[in-house]
C-alpha cells in the first residue's frame, strides 16, 4: 500500500460526489471505485483521448451519419410498425447469398469476433441501440 497526499480542485470532488456517497464520504474507495470504471471505459480504446472521443461523440454522430446514409442511398428510414411486422414475418426465412454477400463482406469477416463486432457497430451508427452477443 502507498500513502499518497492528493490534491483536487472543487470541480473534480463534485464528479467523484456518487462514489462518495456510495462510499460513504471514503474518498480512498471513492477513487478506487473511479478507477474501475476509467479500467472499463477505456477497454478498446488505445488512449484516453480516443475513449474520451467515442463517449463524447457517439451521441452526436448518430444523426450524421444516419443522414448521410439516407442521403447516399444505402439506407432508407422505415417505421417501427413496419420494421416489426418485416421482422415477425421472415422469421425464420432463409436469406439469400447475394444479399449475405452485399451485407457482410466475406474478405473482411473471418470469425465470429469479427461478425459480431461489424454487426454491433453498424447498429450503433445506424442508432439502434441494439448489441448482439453470441455465447458458444
Amino acid at each position: 500500500m502507498i500513502r499518497k497526499n492528493v490534491s483536487m480542485e472543487d470541480e473534480y470532488l463534485q464528479k467523484l460526489q456518487p462514489f462518495l456517497d456510495k462510499n460513504n464520504g471514503n474518498l480512498s474507495a471513492a477513487i478506487r471505485d473511479a478507477i474501475e470504471l476509467a479500467d472499463a471505459a477505456l477497454q478498446g480504446h488505445e488512449s484516453v483521448e480516443g475513449a474520451l472521443e467515442h463517449f463524447t461523440q457517439s451521441s452526436t454522430k448518430y444523426p450524421e451519419i444516419r443522414n448521410s446514409l439516407i442521403e447516399s442511398g444505402e439506407c432508407i428510414l422505415i417505421s417501427q410498425l413496419s420494421f416489426r411486422w418485416l421482422i415477425e414475418n421472415t422469421d425464420g426465412i432463409l436469406v439469400d447469398d447475394e444479399l449475405v454477400s452485399e451485407l457482410f463482406n466475406p474478405y473482411k469477416i473471418k470469425n465470429v469476433s469479427d461478425l459480431l463486432e461489424y454487426i454491433n457497430a453498424r447498429s450503433r451508427n445506424m442508432g439502434w441501440g441494439i448489441e448482439v452477443s453470441v455465447s458458444s
